[in-house]
């Protein structure tokens, strides 16, 4: 038999409760494995200390080595998992070596006697306390047999056992007691933490049992079903509190039998009384709908109960359950007495009536009035759905008819398309209903022919709202959307746009050809317009030959919004600019349009229109033909740039661009390349910035040829240095757009260049900004790899004024890294700028980089750069931008400052 471990009670969780299970002590088997370690080796020192210290009574080591022989008999036992055996083995085998050992070893004043405590402990604590007295009165009579030996000369005479041996016997006792008692101290722990889960779990169990009972209480208030328990020896029966409520009792309320049967009518009471004796008698169970007197009134219960019978097949107890039927009684009485008048209806209503049944959908009952309106005939409708009938064209339609009619559970409109026999669409108005027909429920709905109806309402609409000739919105619909989009731009903080369009010289087409030629023009106007817009945006026409667009949601900045009229007024322009075909005639008319924008503050209807209006007319004073803004300001501003970009179109083609190269020289101060900047003269402006002309042709889109003007003459001045020996080794670096660099074109067109140019690619860098980065990187890296096997090199521009995701710059093929100007600029002044510049040149130097600073201005910038390490340099203390041919002169006679004497000076 296995020692009696104490158990502990282990939670395991099981959804929201704790479920405790018994598991072994686990210091039990580690303390019986450090008890036969200790054993063992404690026989280890005593046989060595007597060897070592008493070499010449062998006899007495040979015996003190048998503990030996229990220790490995425990730890034999122990590793096959026989705790018992194990502890019979360390017990017994201990006892009796203790026993033995003081016969033969001195008697009493033997020092092993020490051990018999801590076996007496040992045993009681992992067997029981039966077992400790035994081994107490068995310990207790040998130590009497050997005091009477002694004195009797029986046993062998022995020398004083030396005091060392005495202290490390008792050394070895006092150490076992100590793991001893450690592992008690450990089970008293556990028992306290084994009773706290017990408490846990009563507390927990309770508080379950109040939950159910509250959950009890409200599934019976929500079913208005009452339980109570009729004991037959005390004639007690005691009420739920929902059994109390109908009863029409407080709380905590009992009845007897005669208080029961007292509240049922007396013209029921015998009748109840009957089938409860009954039931006793022959069934178990009583069942049975009456009615109980409550508060002064009648009201419908429905009583169930169980009878429960002793040996003898009386009855002791009953439990049973009320529940309130009555607002079901008083409904199944209503509808007895309205089925007649149902059916009286059903047949005589003046529209088409059906019953389908809620499930299948199948009819169950028609009028004669579906014949009439749509031609089907009663014997025809029966057994079959509307879908098999084919009367409901729109299935999700019908599903979400159903739905709301299932959902609601009462009266559903609705409108929707139904099918005639003769296989025409009519317009029908169905009202539905979920009634119980026959115990079933069904849906009872009426079907309404509102064909003429509807077409009538359509045709008033659209004389309302729409223009009769055009079919597009007329003034008044016109009115209500941009009142709806004047609220709308003040709440989203979003501008809009009226345009005024009026055509010119319409009045000489309708003179010449007549009033329908005219008509025909202004229908391919609004179509052309219509196309011209964005899906959403209203055009519509105001009366004549004036048309108005409301373009809504456009930029919150007014200038970014002017554009993006200006944009859609231009397509316009150009829509209405082709010639028109009407009948035999070609005719060519021009619009003149008035933009205003509104949004930016609250204003009624007539004040956009108002702007615009005068807006056209400065169009057509301006010439016909064109846009005119109806800010002045605003005006000019579109203006300047739509000259701007016109002009910028004129320069692609002619001689007003040109390229300057701007040297990017090494730390001895020799050119090493150069940076391709374009400039544009014009020729009544005289040069304009590129900080002008740039942006706009990045909006424009005139960027994607200027791009591939600036690289296709950055190869061919590439192939004319090729020839000349001094200049062969420059390189040049040219700027290249996020636009510019997304064209799926861009890698063909390079490729094309370098192939027509013959120039070396590892002569050319493009110079990427930190905007490419932000978005699409997976094609950028794909792009400069194709671009990067060809031999072109790659120079990141701008570095730490952007993106500068580190994590991507890792992963891009570049070989050059640029430190903005605007870090060199203050980089004598501001620590933070140095700190920058700092870093960039050591994370250079660590992904294997080159390193280029801009906007290196004076000598005391080139120095400081030296100092952080840069070994590259760009800017106005070398060199401002220059031609080719001033850089090929340098290059010939050097006149750059060297880096390196700047350093020195």
């Amino acid at each position: 038999m296995e020692p009696k471990i104490a158990p502990q009670l282990k939670p395991v969780s099981r959804s929201d409760e704790e479920v405790y299970r018994p598991v072994t002590w686990e210091p039990s088997f580690t303390f019986l494995k450090a008890a036969v370690v200790a054993i063992f080796l404690s026989g280890v020192l005593v046989t060595a200390a007597i060897y070592v210290f008493i070499p010449n009574d062998l006899n007495a080591a040979l015996r003190t080595s048998t503990i030996l022989l229990v220790g490995a008999a425990g730890w034999f036992f122990l590793w096959q998992k026989k705790l018992q055996t194990t502890v019979t083995a360390l017990g017994v085998g201990m006892w009796f070596y203790v026993a033995v050992m003081m016969f033969v070893g001195g008697g009493v004043t033997a020092p092993v006697q020490y051990v018999f405590p801590l076996i007496i402990f040992m045993l009681g604590w992992l067997v029981s306390t039966r077992v400790a007295l035994i081994v107490a009165f068995l310990t207790a009579g040998v130590t009497i047999l050997t005091v009477v030996a002694t004195k009797g000369g029986w046993l062998p005479q022995s020398a004083d056992s030396p005091p060392w041996l005495h202290a490390l016997v008792q050394i070895c006792v006092f150490l076992m007691a100590a793991v001893l008692m450690h592992f008690l101290v450990l089970a008293y722990q556990r028992r306290l933490r084994e009773l706290d889960l017990v408490n846990t779990r009563i507390a927990l169990r309770s508080r379950d049992l109040e939950s159910a009972k509250l959950e009890l209480h409200q599934a019976q208030a929500q079913a208005q079903v009452g339980s109570w328990v009729y004991t037959v020896a005390s004639d007690t029966m005691q009420l739920s509190d929902e059994a109390c409520r109908i009863f029409g009792l407080p709380n905590g309320a009992t009845l007897s039998r005669d208080s029961f049967l007292d509240l049922i009518p007396v013209d029921e009471r015998e009748a109840v009384f009957v089938l409860w004796r009954e039931a006793a008698r022959t069934q178990p169970i009583f069942e049975a709908e009456h009615q109980i007197r409550v508060h002064g009134g009648l009201h419908w219960v429905l009583q169930k109960a169980k009878f429960e019978q002793d040996e003898q097949g009386a009855v002791f107890r009953v439990t049973g359950t009320t529940q309130d039927i009555h607002t079901r009684k008083l409904v199944e009485l209503n509808l007895r007495q309205s089925e007649q008048k149902f059916a009286t209806a059903f047949q005589s209503s003046p529209v088409a009536a059906s019953i389908a049944t809620l499930a299948e959908g199948r009819f169950v009952e028609a009028n004669e009035k579906y014949q009439r309106d749509f031609g089907w005939a009663r014997a025809e409708l029966l057994g079959k759905t509307a879908l098999e009938m084919g009367f409901w064209p729109e299935g999700e339609m019908r599903l979400q008819w159903l739905r709301a009619l299932k959902a609601r559970g009462s009266v559903v409109d609705y409108e929707t398309s139904w099918v005639h026999r003769n296989g025409d669409i009519r317009k029908v108005s169905i009202s539905g209903e979920i009634i119980d027909h026959s115990g079933v429920p069904c849906i009872l709905a009426f079907v309404t022919d509102i064909t003429e109806r509807k077409a009538a309402e359509a045709q008033i609409h659209s004389l309302a709202f729409f223009d009769a000739l055009t079919g597009l919105p007329n003034r008044r619909l016109l009115l209500n959307r941009l009142e709806l989009a004047l609220v709308t731009a003040q709440r989203n903080h979003r501008l809009g746009a009226l345009l005024f369009i009026d055509l010119d010289n319409f009045k000489t087409l309708n003179d010449t050809f007549g009033h329908n030629k005219g008509d025909q023009l202004l229908r391919q106007v609004a179509e052309r317009l219509v196309a011209a817009v964005r899906d959403g945006d209203t055009v519509s026409r105001l009366g004549g030959d004036e048309f108005v667009i409301l373009l809504d949601d456009l930029a919150d900045d007014a200038l970014l919004a002017g554009r993006q009229a200006e944009v859609i007024a231009g397509k316009i322009l150009l829509e209405l600019d082709r010639s028109y075909e009407i009948g035999e005639i070609q005719f060519h008319n021009t619009p003149s349009i008035g933009v205003t924008l509104f949004g930016d503050r609250l204003e009624d209807t007539e004040e956009p229109l108002k702007r615009a209006d005068t807006a056209m007319y400065q169009a057509k004073a301006a010439g016909r033909n064109t846009v005119r803004f109806f800010d002045p300001m605003m005006q000019a501003a579109v203006s300047a740039r739509l000259q701007l970009e016109t002009d910028l179109r004129s320069a692609m083609g002619g001689a007003e661009l040109f390229l300057l190269y701007q040297p990017q020289v090494d730390e001895p101060g020799r050119i090493i390349g150069a940076e391709v900047l374009v400039r544009w003269e014009h020729p009544q402006r005289g040069l304009i910035s590129p900080v002008d002309f740039i942006p706009v042709a990045e909006s424009s889109g005139l960027i994607l040829p200027l791009g591939e003007w600036i690289i296709r003459s950055a190869c061919e001045q590439l192939r004319l240095w090729a020839d000349q020996p001094d200049l062969a080794s420059l390189e040049l670096a040219v700027n290249v757009s996020a636009r510019q660099f997304r064209d799926p074109e861009f890698v063909p067109i390079v490729l094309r260049i370098l192939q027509e140019t013959g120039v070396n690619p590892q002569r050319l860098k493009l110079e990427l900004t930190e905007s490419m980065l932000i978005e699409g990187v997976d094609l950028v890296i794909s792009k400069m790899k194709l671009l990067k096997a060809h031999g072109l090199g790659f120079a990141l521009d701008d570095f730490g004024t952007g993106y500068s995701s580190l994590a991507y710059l890792k992963q891009l093929p570049f070989d050059q890294i640029k430190i903005d100007q605007s870090f060199v600029r203050d980089v004598l002044d501001d620590p933070n700028d140095a700190a920058i510049a700092r870093m960039v040149i050591v994370l250079a130097e660590t992904l294997g980089l080159k390193v280029i600073a801009e906007g290196v201005e004076t000598q005391a910038h080139c120095a400081l750069l030296m100092e952080l390490g840069c070994k590259g340099f760009q800017g106005f203390y070398f060199s401002h931008p220059v031609s080719a041919s001033a850089i090929e002169q340098v290059m010939r006679r050097p006149t750059l400052p060297q880096a390196s004497q700047s350093r020195r000076k």
